[in-house]
């Protein structure tokens, strides 16, 4: 076989993603389209603290409160995911969540808003186990890792649209940002009701089967099904370790450009470091799913889990811009070489009647590990300085590297059928026969 020339290469970036089956490509649109309305949520500091007038303290006070019932939320979503239709649970919660976002755009700019927007976010978090459940429903385990990378690639698309228009809306048109949000998550929402097919046991062709996902007695305990698949635990586990380094390129980051830099040149360069992350995950994305598309999963989260701790070695007692737009670039490429690995990873690992449960575990594990983070890593920079909270972010990078390279081995013994070949590099009954045709 003769190696593909430059431009065959760039073609199979996008060819990659042929062939999936009808639902990929709806949930693609519909995290575009969500994720391009969504004006609200990343402006909430900014509505707290200039619109309402809160003071710094009293705002964060509220953003910590928010995120304890965010995390209620989701725990709670994935009890009800595991027992009710998760395609009702979805379109109901929405319903309820957009409702309070519309109410926001007519009580705005109020002190009733915010109790507004707390619930509209409680029950728009309820639905994301749901949601996690219903992507595994409506693809095949063949597929599922292109499934996440472009769902990934659509999110990112929609959010540098809809970070634009938020700030533009921001000043004088906060109702009209409301009313779009709540718009555009109504129009996903039919989107998948509607067009998105879910997949039932007996309409999936032998070949295409996962034994590992096959469905247990609901009411077991998901204690046991992690004793038994204990890969799943120390994924979730390691992954919180991820968290904390991860939460660090919001946290650390902004501050510590504005220690070299200064407040106003340090806000300004920060938004340029942050444009440029949003606009290389978009790039890096296809490239990254087409490169490592002969690794498996945990494979790709060992090599992202170093590759982001030793990132912040770029940045070492540095004073010139040009470098921290090198470490954003490694930053956000092992963003998504991590993403790409740990997003399908339970998928293809968890029985159908405990995905919603698990995946609020699994957020559960985020959690703790990114809050933790900014508690830890402020108390450092305050009693000891930037460069110990850098240094341990590199030594973390190293030692969740190491860890999930143990896991690797781990899982390859419990999972074993799902080692035969990479999950990039299989394709589904449908992916075979449209090859044939060709």
């Amino acid at each position: 076989m003769q190696p593909q020339s430059f431009g065959q290469k760039i073609t199979s970036l996008f060819t990659q993603y042929r062939g999936l089956s009808r639902s990929a490509y709806i949930l693609f649109f519909a995290r575009l389209v969500t994720s391009m309305g969504a004006f609200i949520f990343p402006m909430l500091t900014l509505i707290l603290t200039v619109k309402l007038e809160y003071t710094k303290f009293h705002a964060g006070l509220l953003l910590a409160v928010v995120s304890i019932l965010m995390l209620v939320g989701n725990l709670i979503g994935g009890k009800i995911a595991d027992k009710f239709n998760r395609k009702k649970i979805i379109i109901s919660l929405d319903i309820i969540s957009v409702i309070f976002f519309f109410a926001c755009a007519i009580v705005q700019p109020h002190e009733l808003m915010v109790y507004f927007l707390v619930v509209s976010g409680f029950f728009a978090t309820m639905e994301g186990p749901s949601f996690d459940a219903l992507i595994a429903e409506a693809t095949l385990p063949a597929e599922r890792e292109k499934v996440f990378s472009l769902a990934y690639l659509g999110f990112n698309l929609g959010f540098a649209f809809g970070a634009a228009m938020a700030g533009l809306l921001f000043t004088n048109h906060l109702s009209l940002a409301f009313i779009l949000d709540g718009a555009t998550t109504i129009t996903s929402t039919l989107m998948i009701i509607l067009m998105v097919k879910v997949y039932k046991l007996d309409q999936i062709k032998e070949e295409d089967k996962n034994e590992y996902e096959d469905k247990m007695d609901s009411e077991r305990p998901l204690r046991h099904i992690l004793k038994e698949r204990k890969s799943i635990l120390y994924f979730i586990i390691i992954s919180s370790i991820g968290a904390f380094i991860y939460q660090q390129w919001t946290f650390t980051l902004p501050t510590y450009v504005i220690h070299i830099f200064g407040d106003d040149l340090g806000a300004k360069y920060y938004g340029f470091i942050s444009s440029v992350n949003g606009l290389s995950v978009i790039i890096f994305t296809p490239i990254m799913t087409y490169v490592l598309r002969k690794k498996y999963e945990l494979q790709k989260m060992a090599m992202g889990a170093l590759l982001m701790g030793l990132s912040f070695v770029v940045i070492f007692n540095v004073n010139a811009l040009f470098v921290f737009f090198i470490f954003i670039l490694i930053f956000t490429m092992a963003e998504v070489i991590n993403t790409i690995g740990s997003a399908p990873y339970m998928t293809r690992r968890v029985p159908g009647s405990h995905r919603g449960r698990l995946s609020s575990i699994g957020f559960l594990g985020y959690f703790v590990g990114a809050n933790i983070s900014t508690l830890v890593c402020g108390l450092i920079i305050d009693k000891l300085g930037y460069d110990y909270v850098l240094g341990l972010l590199v030594i973390l990078g190293i030692v969740e590297a190491i860890l999930i390279f143990s896991n690797y081995e781990l899982d390859k013994k419990i999972f074993p059928k799902l080692y035969i070949t990479p999950p990039s590099m299989m394709k589904t009954s449908l992916m075979r026969e449209r090859e044939e045709q060709i």
